[in-house]
């Protein structure tokens, strides 16, 4: 063996990570949790933003039905532990029909589905809180040869939402201006009401967890795997967004 050879042996020698050596000669899943991906920000990845006056789908979620304009939504909440929504392209003048986004010759664009009663039944069934809102993520799958969006009702995003002021007329604001020359002109309601919208505006903007999954980052190896098979078992095959 040559001399070259020799250096470049001990040399390999030296950067073997011994730490790494140790971990995997013992490593196994037990323990481990897989991580929510809610966890993290998707502002790019297909969602649903449920109010009590409304539900709007983002446009990844537009964007992922190839030419739909026309939609149908199923609830399922008879099984307690799988409570879903499903959303399936249809034709305009199918039974049931929902338009969710404003088609234009280039592009289709999210709207807001304004409604009531639709609201206030998931609401109920579901035991939210009317003060927040609820985004959830959609999950693209393919079933019986049918694309369609399925949200999982029990994994949500939960936000306060606080209603916003309506902006204020720029000739009223001058008057105002005129009144109130200094912020130390404000009287203690004044103060009192500018302090309460700031507070307002963060509220809208921190999210919030299911108690469910307090103390868990997600589900164990284990029972993600079983998760897996069971949606392939019932003839479901998921697309995995790209990121």
């Amino acid at each position: 063996m040559s001399e070259m050879m020799i250096n470049q042996t001990i040399e390999n020698t030296e950067n073997i990570d011994q730490k790494a050596l140790e971990l995997a000669q013992d490593f196994s899943y037990d323990g481990y949790q897989v991580v929510r991906r809610e966890l993290f920000a998707h502002l790019r990845e297909p969602a649903v933003v449920i109010r009590r006056d409304s539900v709007t789908f983002n446009t990844a979620c537009i964007a992922g039905l190839e030419d739909a304009v026309y939609i149908q939504i199923l609830v399922n909440l008879v099984n307690q532990d799988n409570k879903r929504m499903v959303v399936r392209k249809c034709e305009e003048n199918d039974k049931d029909v929902l338009r969710w986004c404003i088609e234009k010759p280039d592009k289709r664009k999210s709207r807001k589905m304004s409604n009531k009663l639709f609201s206030a039944m998931m609401y109920d069934m579901m035991g939210w809180n009317t003060d927040c809102r609820y985004k959830i993520l959609g999950h693209k799958i393919i079933h019986e040869d049918e694309t369609m969006y399925i949200f999982d009702l029990l994994e949500t995003e939960i936000f306060m939402d606080t209603k916003r002021k309506k902006k204020t007329n720029p000739d009223s604001v001058e008057k105002k201006e005129e009144l109130v020359t200094a912020e130390t002109d404000q009287t203690p309601e004044q103060n009192q009401e500018e302090i309460a919208a700031k507070v307002a505006r963060k509220l809208n903007r921190i999210p919030f967890y299911p108690k469910d999954w307090k103390d868990s980052f997600g589900l164990s190896v284990e029972e993600h795997k079983k998760a897996l098979e069971t949606n392939l078992t019932d003839g479901y095959i998921e697309f995995s967004a790209t990121r």
